[in-house]
This record gives C-alpha cells, sequence and structure tokens, in this order.
C-alpha cells in the first residue's frame, strides 16, 4: 500500500495531463480527442521527463467498461447476420501471415533488425505475449515492444484520422442521456462477475472478454437494453489513451523519432494491404469497407474497439475480427517461429550493423521492462 501511496501523486498527473490534451483535441475539432489527445499529451510529457504511470487495476477497469459497451452491440438482429461475417472472418486465415510476412521484410532489410527480433516484432498482434516469447527465444525485448507500441499507437492516430478526411462524420453521442440507474447497475454487476470469471479461468484478454460476454448475453436474452453514458465512454478513453502514452516515458525525443520515421513506413505497408482485403471482401460481401479495415488493421483489441465506437462502426464486429486475429497469432507464432528457425535464415548470425540497438538505441537486457505502464496487455496488439 505504501508503493501505492507514493505513486498516486503521478497517477492523478498523468490523468489530468490527459484530460488536458482530451480537451485541447476537442476544442481544436480532432478526430478522436478523448483518446487521441491524452495519447500525444502524455507521450509529450515522457519527453520532457515525467514518469507517466496508469496502474494495471485501473486500465482493466476500464477496458472492463469498454466490453460493456461492446457487448451492447450484441443483438438477436446482429446474431442472425452472423453468417455475413463468416467470409471476412475466414479471411483472417490470409491477412495474418501475409501482414506478418511483410512486416518482417520491412523490419528485417530496411529497418536492420535481427532476424528473430524482427519475426516477433512483425507479428500483427498479441502485444503482451510476442514479448514474452521474444525474451524466451532469446530477442531482444525493448526493440520488439516498441515495435508493436508504436504501431499500436500510428494506427490508432491514422485510422479514425483518415476516417474523418474521407467524411465519415459519426453522430454526436450524448455525455450523459437517458440512463436507467436499475440497468447501469445490472450491468456493472454483470461486468464485474463476468472479468472475475474470465480471470480465474485464464482467459486472455480477460478484463475485455468477460465484461463483454456478460454484457452481449444480458442484452441478446433481452433482460436489458442499457448502456453505460456516454460520459463514461469518454473517461474510459481517457484513461486508455494515457496509459498508451506512458509506455513510451524514458525515450529520447530522437530515438521516438527514429521508431516513428520506421513506423510510419511499415504502417502504411499494413494499410495498403489492409485496405486490399477491405476492398476485396466487400465487393465479395457487401460489407462496409471502412468497418472491415477498422476490423482487419492490427491496432489492438480495445483501442480499434473504442475507435469502432468512436466512428459509429459496429463494435461487435470489430472486436471479434480482432480477437480472432490476436488468436491466430497467438496460436500460430511459437510453431511458426520453430518452422523459420528450421527452414529460414533464423539460424544466421547477425553482424554488428543489424543488432536491436539499430531501432532501440540499447542491446537486449532481459531484465529490462518493456515500455509501458506495467499494465496488463493480454489482447492488446
Amino acid at each position: 500500500m505504501a508503493t501505492s501511496r507514493r505513486a498516486l501523486p503521478r497517477v492523478v498527473a498523468t490523468l489530468a495531463i490527459g484530460l488536458l490534451g482530451a480537451e485541447v483535441f476537442r476544442l481544436l475539432g480532432l478526430p478522436l480527442p478523448f483518446l487521441l489527445g491524452a495519447i500525444f499529451a502524455v507521450t509529450a510529457a515522457g519527453f520532457a521527463g515525467f514518469a507517466g504511470h496508469v496502474p494495471p487495476a485501473l486500465r482493466s477497469l476500464v477496458i472492463g467498461v469498454l466490453g460493456v459497451f461492446i457487448g451492447g452491440g450484441f443483438s438477436a438482429e446482429r446474431l442472425a447476420g452472423l453468417v455475413h461475417w463468416l467470409p471476412s472472418t475466414l479471411g483472417l486465415a490470409l491477412y495474418v501471415p501475409a501482414a506478418a510476412g511483410l512486416g518482417y521484410l520491412w523490419l528485417r532489410r530496411r529497418v536492420g533488425l535481427r532476424g528473430r527480433d524482427a519475426f516477433f516484432a512483425a507479428m500483427p498482434g498479441g502485444f503482451a505475449e510476442m514479448v514474452l516469447l521474444a525474451d524466451r527465444m532469446g530477442a531482444d525485448v525493448r526493440a520488439v515492444a516498441l515495435v508493436h507500441a508504436v504501431r499500436v499507437l500510428l494506427i490508432v492516430t491514422i485510422a479514425p484520422t483518415v476516417a474523418v478526411l474521407l467524411g465519415v462524420q459519426p453522430p454526436p453521442r450524448p455525455l450523459w442521456g437517458d440512463v436507467a440507474p436499475g440497468g447501469l447497475l445490472l450491468l456493472a454487476v454483470a461486468g464485474a462477475a463476468g472479468a472475475w470469471i474470465a480471470k480465474r479461468m485464464r482467459v486472455p484478454a480477460w478484463a475485455l472478454l468477460g465484461p463483454m460476454a456478460a454484457s452481449a448475453a444480458l442484452h441478446l436474452a433481452g433482460i436489458t437494453r442499457a448502456a453505460p453514458p456516454g460520459l463514461l465512454l469518454a473517461l474510459a478513453q481517457i484513461v486508455l489513451g494515457a496509459s498508451i502514452g506512458a509506455r513510451f516515458r524514458g525515450l529520447s525525443p530522437a530515438t521516438f523519432l527514429r521508431l516513428l520515421g520506421s513506423g510510419l513506413a511499415l504502417t502504411a505497408l499494413m494499410f495498403a494491404l489492409t485496405g486490399a482485403f477491405a476492398l476485396s471482401i466487400a465487393a465479395a460481401t457487401g460489407l462496409p469497407a471502412l468497418q472491415l479495415v477498422v476490423a482487419y488493421i492490427p491496432g489492438g483489441v480495445v483501442e480499434m474497439a473504442t475507435v469502432a465506437l468512436a466512428l459509429d462502426l459496429d463494435p461487435a464486429f470489430v472486436a471479434t475480427h480482432h480477437l480472432l486475429r490476436i488468436l491466430l497469432v497467438v496460436t500460430l507464432a511459437p510453431t511458426a517461429f520453430v518452422l523459420w528457425q528450421r527452414w529460414g535464415n533464423g539460424r544466421s548470425v547477425p553482424s554488428p550493423q543489424t543488432t536491436p540497438a539499430a531501432i532501440s538505441g540499447r542491446g537486449r537486457n532481459p531484465d529490462h521492462d518493456p515500455p509501458g505502464d506495467g499494465g496488463e496487455h493480454h489482447g492488446d496488439g
């Protein structure tokens, strides 16, 4: 508890900085102001020497709130249309290896990462799982974590910005609206119970999946039509944005700019690949192309579901696809790594010019925590 009390001023300051950034973005009329404003404000404060921190418990709490929101997107009508999701979900089986291969080639040949570092950094999802596997397999944890963190940051920033530039104007969401206290209490209890059960069952991304499943069950059964107020969604986005910004604490601006340059090119490749898949599937199924882009682009389950909510897209569709993508990555990556070592160039010895320092500015240190706020990242990425 003493440690928690010492950290409290830093947590309050982090959230205050995030809130300030969100308000600035809102006043400027920028897209996704609560999420993006908090991200950039806390990241900028980190460059000035501020060590931002969002406790894992608080991050899990707001992820649970977002899970309840997403679960409310499931309805009997949408379940009846699940058959229309089949082509797009099957498309993930092609998209995941294509995205991983494209990312690997870029990071290996153009950025100069070692083979195994590029392998785990290129995986389109599973932030925590890829960092843990990278450490176990002798890769540079910091380099892998930084690439994943920059990817999420850029995708979450670019996706809603491009959508707004294309003319997508989501309807304003009332901050409070007509909220029934009884319905809110029911959702809160069900969400907490769902999170507890999912955690006990060791479900990946339990903080999201448990509340989402509980909320979906209540809505599908017709027990409630309640949804948390928009104000709660805004606050959840600010906390989530602050936690993303805190991942970059301790980085120098020069290192961050190097990462940003490499990450921008990689993100552009990801968007090009995702756009090709989205347009092909949209032409074949009639599903909205923008919704498919948001559902496929590897920007993190929670983050992209939040983008879907803000853009008034189907959050259930988006979250389902991202969860399946991460399941594919986490399931297949260990086997793919073994095959890559056996038949690929995984046995090659890196030269000094292709060390992880090319991107992270330091050598491997297994005891060094990856950039972050110490929170749970299971299901991110």
